[in-house]
């Protein structure tokens, strides 16, 4: 079943519901790995790294949890999601074209979220030179490098400067004081969040609830395409269903 959530900006997304069998994915996996199940999980294509991130947010919220557990200022905290999106209450249009000399580029948020180092590059969606335009959201990630490292000196000030007029929609300060925490949509911050709000459950863990349910739900298909939130319910009902037939068994005794 597909989820559609509609964005501060306006837009519908539809995506992929999160499933108890994807949170195995997560274990042991890379970043790499990981970023190609965010991809995946989205229907709605061509979204910049905001739109997905918030997104992939909601979906969580949906189908895992509605709060996750945070290390802030070193301690563990349990945030709500909306808490999380509160300050990501508003997507502006920040498109713009900047031409030197023979050089036209199409300014925007990034479109890929960054996994490893920054890249003020990232904010590149297409470049036209002469009559020859290249969309960087096409091609592979070493001709990336490859277009990027071969850019003249003035592009590079001009995507600078770019940056910086354009702060305040790039980068976004989740939680202030102690708990301060920022995400930079040009660094690897919120694939990192991304990351912790996903990586919801551990292997042992997951193995313990699939044994557990199977001895009441026979159908372990049924339990691996439930969602995450789902398997919890099941469990909670499983415990309650014990206690009480504990419970019935103490009274017969006495």
């Amino acid at each position: 079943m597909d989820c559609v959530f509609k964005l501060p900006n306006g837009k519908e997304v539809v995506t992929k519901e999160f499933l108890f069998k994807d949170s195995k994915l997560f274990f042991n996996n890379s970043s790499n790995f990981r970023l190609d199940i965010f991809e995946s999980l989205l229907v709605t294509k061509g979204l910049n790294v905001v739109e997905k991130f918030i997104t992939l947010a909601l979906l969580r919220e949906k189908c895992i949890k509605q709060s996750v557990n945070l290390n802030l200022n070193n301690k563990d905290k349990e945030v709500s999601i909306s808490y999380i999106l509160k300050n990501l209450n508003e997507i502006i249009d920040i498109r713009e074209e900047k031409q030197m000399d023979n050089i036209t580029l199409t300014l925007d948020y990034p479109s890929k979220f960054v996994i490893d180092t920054d890249s003020i590059f990232s904010v590149i969606h297409n470049i036209q030179i002469d009559n020859e335009s290249i969309n960087l959201n096409d091609v592979t990630n070493e001709e990336f490098v490859l277009i990027t490292n071969s850019l003249p000196a003035n592009v590079l000030s001009t995507i600078a400067q770019f940056i910086e007029d354009k702060k305040h929609a790039l980068i976004y300060s989740l939680f202030t004081g102690k708990d301060k925490m920022e995400l930079d949509f040009l660094n690897a911050s919120p694939f990192i969040l991304l990351e912790n709000l996903y990586d919801c459950i551990d292997p042992f863990t997951y193995r313990e609830y699939l044994f557990v349910l199977s001895k009441r739900i026979n159908d372990v298909t049924f339990l691996l395409n439930s969602t995450f939130l789902d398997i919890i319910d099941y469990m909670d009902l499983y415990k309650r269903e014990n206690e009480e037939s504990s419970t019935e068994v103490a009274k017969l005794d006495n």
